[in-house]
């Protein structure tokens, strides 16, 4: 009997033109924390990637806690017993915290509605992670972001849990309460699998070591007994230097060629540079203080009061594109975010900068540009096929060599770099370092912001220390030292001024203005005043059948806008849905026709859901069978719906039976019951949205369909479902067209495609997927078809039924847009 958790045999995997993985075995056991070292695209994240069954391997097994992974997935890996904290996140943004750590959870182990807020805080405490379950994980820095996955990962209580470079974002406090968690894991029976290109921390907390390189397995040993150097020779498989270049002490002789003066934001203050040739300087301070701030703003990211100065002369950089004309270039510390261009090669990656060198008359000469990719490629060793390799198939670390080439590429005066080691490896940290030292000494600039007080210590020739957004402490000479960096970030003790007075004062409003029903509130607001404008001018507006009538026209498109944010929340859409509707008028008009009475209406509403499950099935396999964007694959539906809806009725004909009519137009006072069973309807799927799995997992899908992968969401069964129940809204929207056009007749309903979109826009939903709430898709059907009354009684021409919503859409995307982005 073995005590293994975890165990790998025998896996090979290949990608087009590498093997990735060789014959790798490795095992971890209960109560353990085995190490996995190697160097970038060694194949380390390929391995876990197989074991969380995220990457399916060409042949081998997997074998959790016992059980034998016969179809490997990232659920089944969950089930039998494993988490993984990535090396790339896989935090949700468009989730709150509390649903992050929960979405994974098995559901006899999540807390209740009443307990979540306690339960979460608890969790995110033992990782050190003081953010509120509520805020939205799209609001948080990068090393919230870190802990709050950690968190989630150890909520799990796995036997077996994965580490991909868990300490690249955390401060060294942060790292410490990690470590003290993995240390009651290991005590407890867990498994640890610990990536890192730290060697301290490998050694510090690890019990044995596997050194990976091209793919193989070239040694496991106890870590008491192998040195840094001896694992570092295997790891790249040469000897290695790895020290920081020598400062060559002549910078401070450098001529001046940037100055920042008197910088100031609502998140830093008073923040004055002056920069020489051949200076590297470095930027620290607790995450959170400012400084990463500071950087974003010399590069147009972030705004800002104050001069920025190049060469002398004045610099109004408002963005990145600003920035560059004046030779400020910004190597990204995210290189998924706002870094690489996944989908396109190591060459256009490379060349993104500087295209303008490499074209003539619009047309890019190819050879020029794969001869500075392939300079580049070898200079900084970058472990790729070759240039035409799309980045995304790439390990991080060779990512971020790119982003670096890229950035090198443009001949900046000044080079901005965010966290520029993140992510690499030991044997290429100490060619990085190289490249900085004699890029400033060629005569240029280098600022550095890093988290690592060692690697600011050793490479930089002067540090800027923040604190509550100001600079504190300017180190250089002798008393640059790790120690002083740490220590002077941690025991400063700046008064906080007016300005976070402010910031707090306002934070409030500011989370309010980002959250998913701060554009309802404003609809609502509209809806009212438009009603009272209206009245003023009118009286009859708001008489008794005019309310009726709106209503009732109303519960239309607030069913086929319910079907529609639920599609958009799972990052689809669905065009077919105005035909749909006009499909269903005339079927019912061959089923509900005169003397057929209730059995007419029953048998014709069956067929029409049945033929709304068909066309759902059908734009979810297009979407995920045949790999269609939903754009194309509704929009042939769209077509095919037209045409079978001219086939059936090519005249109108078929007329509805007066009582179905009154049936369905029944009312309670001046409300059609048609219009409260919709508005119902909508806050009860707005309840699931909120508490229901099946809500959170929508929304993940949307979200990141990647990221709810890796966490085991039902991404094929979540898109299906989205789509029928649009489809099924939309027959049911289409029931009560039926009542009030009273006859069959082909090309109705079309124009409900572009409004159920206008509507749950306007009601704030994104449309990339993930955000929105059904309360606002609930508002804005209600604004848009007061709008269309409106414009009647106020004698406006028809066409301010289309202007109006038009300008509200520009006005409410510009407000709820600025709202979400500003920080």
């Amino acid at each position: 009997m073995t005590n293994d958790v975890l165990r790998l045999d025998r896996i090979f995997k290949t990608y087009p033109g590498v093997s990735a993985l060789s014959d790798v075995s490795f095992a971890v056991r209960a109560g353990e924390v085995h190490a996995l070292v190697g160097e970038n695209g060694a194949g380390k994240s390929t391995l876990m990637g197989v074991a969380a069954g995220v990457v399916h391997p060409d042949s081998g097994s997997v074998e959790i806690a016992g059980t034998l992974l016969a179809k490997p997935s990232p659920s089944a890996a969950q089930m039998a017993g494993l988490a993984v904290v990535y090396q790339h996140s896989t935090v949700l943004d468009d989730l709150t915290v509390a649903e992050n750590l929960i979405f994974s959870l098995p559901e006899d182990r999540r807390p209740s509605n009443l307990e979540t807020n306690a339960w979460v805080r608890e969790h995110l405490a033992a990782v050190g992670a003081d953010v509120s379950p509520r805020a939205r994980a799209e609001d948080l820095s990068i090393a919230q972001r870190q802990l709050v996955e950690i968190a989630r990962a150890l909520a799990l209580q796995s036997k077996v849990l994965i580490l991909d470079e868990p300490t690249e974002s955390l401060t060294a406090n942060e790292s410490e309460k990690l470590f003290a968690q993995v240390e009651r894991l290991r005590a407890a029976g867990t498994g640890i699998v610990y990536i890192s290109h730290r060697f301290p921390e490998v050694q510090r907390i690890a019990d044995r070591i596997t050194v990976l390189r091209d793919g193989q397995v070239r040694g496991s040993f106890d870590a008491a007994g192998v040195t840094e150097e001896d694992v570092l020779q295997l790891i790249v498989g040469r000897e290695v230097e790895h020290v920081f270049p020598v400062k060559q002490g002549s910078a401070a002789s450098g001529t001046t060629i940037f100055e920042v003066v008197d910088l100031n934001s609502p998140r830093f203050t008073g923040v004055n540079l002056t920069a020489k040739s051949g200076e590297i300087i470095g930027l620290a301070g607790v995450e959170g203080n400012g400084q990463r701030e500071f950087l974003r703003a010399m590069v147009g990211l972030h705004p800002y009061q104050g001069e920025i100065r190049v060469k002398g002369e004045k610099a109004d950089i408002h963005s990145p594109a600003a920035a560059a004309r004046h030779g400020l270039v910004h190597l990204p510390g995210d290189r998924h975010v706002e870094g690489a261009f996944l989908p396109l090669t190591v060459r256009e990656n490379i060349s993104t900068l500087v295209l303008k060198r490499f074209s003539r008359a619009g047309v890019i000469k190819r050879d020029e540009e794969e001869a500075l990719a392939q300079k580049s490629v070898e200079e900084l060793r970058v472990r790729t096929p070759g240039v035409e390799t799309p980045v995304a198939s790439l390990s991080g670390g060779n990512q971020q060599k790119v982003l670096f080439a890229r950035s090198l590429a443009a001949n900046p005066i000044v080079l901005i770099a965010d966290e520029p080691t993140r992510g690499v490896d030991v044997g290429a940290r100490a060619e990085i370092y190289r490249l900085l030292r004699s890029y400033a000494e060629a005569g240029h600039v280098v600022i550095v912001l890093s988290t690592d007080a060692i690697e600011l210590a050793g490479l930089c020739d002067r540090v800027l220390v923040f604190s509550r957004g100001s600079v504190v402490r300017q180190l250089n000479g002798d008393e640059l030292s790790e120690r002083q960096i740490t220590g002077a970030a941690i025991t400063a003790d700046e008064a906080r001024g007016e300005r976070e007075t402010k910031k707090s004062r306002f934070a409030k409003l500011g989370r309010l203005m980002r959250g998913d029903y701060f554009p309802s509130s404003v609809l609502a607001g509209i809806i009212v005043i438009l009603g009272l404008v209206t009245s003023q001018k009118n009286s009859f507006f708001l008489g008794p059948r005019s309310v009726s009538g709106t209503l009732l026209l109303a519960s239309i498109l607030i069913l086929v806008s319910a079907g529609q944010l639920t599609v958009l929340l799972a990052g689809s859409i669905d065009l077919s849905v105005g035909p749909l509707i006009g499909l269903t008028v005339v079927l019912m008009s061959f089923f509900a026709t005169n003397n057929h009475g209730i059995t007419g209406l029953i048998e014709g509403l069956v067929v029409a859901l049945l033929a709304g499950v068909a066309v759902g099935f059908m734009n979810a396999l297009g979407v995920r069978l045949v790999k269609l964007p939903a754009v194309i694959s509704t929009l042939v539906m769209y077509i095919f719906l037209q045409g079978l809806a001219l086939v059936l009725r090519p005249t109108p004909n078929g007329y509805i039976d007066s009582s179905t009519t009154k049936l369905i137009q029944t009312k309670v006072g001046v409300f059609p019951v048609v219009t409260i069973l919709a508005v119902v309807l909508a806050l009860v799927l707005e309840r699931l949205l909120r508490r229901s799995r099946i809500g959170v997992e929508l929304r993940a899908v949307g979200s990141s369909e990647v990221r709810a992968v890796r966490l085991g969401a039902r991404i094929t069964g979540t898109i299906v479902w989205a789509h029928v129940v649009c489809s099924l809204l939309a027959v049911l929207a289409g029931l009560v067209l039926s009542s009030l056009v009273g006859v069959g007749q082909s090309g109705l309903g079309s124009q409900y495609t572009l409004t159920s979109i206008t509507a749950v826009v306007l009601g704030g939903a994104s449309i990339f997927g993930g955000r929105g709430s059904y309360l606002g898709a609930l508002l804005g059907a209600f604004l848009i078809q007061e709008i269309i009354s409106a414009t009647s009684f106020l004698g406006l021409e028809i066409a301010w039924q289309d202007w109006l919503p038009g300008l509200l859409i520009l006005a409410g995307a510009a407000l709820f847009s600025r709202a979400r982005n500003h920080q």
